[in-house]
């Protein structure tokens, strides 16, 4: 909760949307890779995973967390 405040504090993530920026949080203290959203506006954005990185860096969180899209993920087989 204490992580996903300061994305809200910061102006990151809205106050709105504490889900979102619940999200966040537990794959930054979870040291997940990736999150995988269709959410252009507050995850898979490269500004916000930017300032995202930033306030993590700052609460000692050194993983860094990928914000991308299932678009990113997905081959083909040859």
């Amino acid at each position: 909760m204490e992580l996903a405040g300061l994305y809200i504090e910061k102006g990151v993530i809205p106050s709105n949307k504490m889900e979102d920026a619940m999200h966040i949080a537990i794959a930054t203290i979870n040291e997940i890779d990736i999150l995988l959203s269709w959410n252009y506006k507050h995850l898979a954005n490269i500004n916000k995973e930017r300032m995202i990185l930033a306030i993590n860096l700052l609460a000692g969180y050194t993983k860094p967390l990928r914000m991308i899209t299932p678009m990113e993920v997905i081959y083909e087989k040859e």
